[in-house]
């Protein structure tokens, strides 16, 4: 028996330069980055100071439409928030809709790290090398609380904010988070478990500890001399790392059968779904493209497609060697000769990578691609400096109707996943 069919009904989203998916879309469709120079690399010194951030205009906004808890919240809970607003209003739900029904919540979200600000007032309450826990947890109640950023914490605040009791969950799983959500409550709905989800990630890593640990793996940007904006080159073959971002995005997803109940209307359909752990390297997949390859192929047999019925691709395309070398070798299995009919699009070229959160704005700006009939360029990409040539990457807009998208995304650690989207 065929599970039950997936609509995706709104959507929210918050990336460095813009509040809202269609502003990013539309940023894109222009060929301009939302990568600059981090003030606060700047400030520490930073041999390369190109990242995605949120600024502080952007919080300025975030915090004045907060209406929570009058002590000074989390910021990933604020982001969380903002998001989630944004996809009911879309979806034309109100937040009591998930109390009356059956429903979850799937968030992605990776550690949350340490800034100089937080090591500053440890060491201010260190004594004879010990810490002072009580002085720790003393300090004025308008400095964010210390043990406020727990990886869970914007996941506990929405499920009370919206009354969600039936199925929570987060889920850390480094660079394929966003899309590992939204495919678990795909799951979840397909199953017949749930009826409405809330699902997508939030990250906010663009500060100093994150850019350490990633810099020592030698998988950020090597190339400082070029400006923040062209920093992030994937599939060319002078590509030298990925540059560091943050955001959030949303979907609100729905069985068929509950958005019809509601007259809600539809913008696309999550079509299949899948995801596996490979445990071939931490920080590479096999030379291959092997595995990702099989990623692939079992999200479009999920879909109950052939390979041939995609006809975009939004790669996960960081930036790094390995993982387009990789991807490159994958496409071409998965694909074959076909795939010289299919359009593909990197996105992380103009927001830069946001690991948790790159999986679930990409899946945004996929679904807005198929309701529009708009495919997306991809920034600092050009056929002649490419590895792979023969992939037909865009590198401007172009207006074409297509009914069938694929978008990757291939994780830190092993963990692979694809989730293939429909239009409405």
């Amino acid at each position: 028996m065929r599970a039950r069919e997936v609509c995706v009904t709104g959507y929210g989203l918050v990336a460095p330069t813009v509040l809202d998916g269609d502003s990013l879309f539309r940023r894109i469709c222009e060929n301009r980055s939302c990568v600059r120079s981090h003030p606060l690399f700047e400030e520490l010194g930073f041999p390369n100071t190109a990242a995605g951030y949120l600024d502080d205009e952007q919080w300025l906004h975030m915090f004045d439409a907060y209406d929570g808890d009058p002590v000074v919240p989390p910021r990933q809970c604020v982001l969380a928030t903002y998001v989630a607003r944004q996809a009911l209003g879309h979806a034309g739900l109100t937040a009591n809709a998930f109390g009356e029904s059956c429903s979850g919540l799937f968030l992605g979200a990776n550690k949350y790290c340490a800034n100089v600000q937080d090591l500053d007032r440890l060491g201010m309450c260190l004594n004879d090398d010990c810490l002072d826990l009580d002085r720790l947890l003393g300090q004025q109640p308008d400095i964010e609380p210390v043990f406020s950023r727990r990886v869970d914490q914007q996941t506990f605040q929405l499920a009370a904010e919206l009354g969600i009791s039936d199925h929570i969950s987060t889920h850390s799983d480094a660079c394929a988070a966003g899309t590992v959500a939204i495919g678990s409550a795909y799951r979840a709905i397909e199953r017949g478990e749930i009826d409405l989800a809330l699902c997508g990630a939030v990250e906010l890593m663009a500060n100093e500890l994150p850019y350490y640990m990633f810099g020592s793996l030698g998988a950020l940007c090597q190339q400082s001399e070029l400006p923040p904006e062209r920093q992030s080159r994937p599939f060319m073959r002078d590509r030298s790392g990925f540059v560091l971002s943050e955001g959030a995005a949303f979907l609100v997803l729905e069985s068929r059968e509950h958005a019809e109940r509601r007259g809600a209307h539809v913008l696309g359909r999550v079509l299949g779904y899948a995801n596996h752990c490979e445990a071939e390297k931490m920080t590479a997949s096999s030379k291959d493209g092997s595995k990702y390859a099989r990623c692939m192929e079992e999200a479009i047999e999920d879909a109950g497609l052939l390979p041939h019925a995609v006809q975009h691709v939004n790669t996960h395309g960081t930036s790094t060697q390995v993982n387009d070398s990789c991807e490159a070798l994958a496409l071409k299995r998965v694909f074959g000769e076909q795939l010289d009919a299919i359009t593909l699009t990197a996105n992380k070229s103009a927001v830069g990578h946001s690991l948790a959160g790159s999986g679930a704005i990409e899946a945004v700006l996929s679904l807005i691609s198929l309701r529009d009939g708009v495919l997306l360029p991809t920034l600092n990409y050009c056929p002649d400096g490419a590895q792979f040539p023969e992939l037909k990457f865009l590198t401007e807009p172009r207006r074409q109707s297509v009914n069938v998208v694929l978008s990757n995304s291939f994780g830190f650690g092993g963990i692979n996943s694809s989730i293939v989207l429909g239009r409405a």
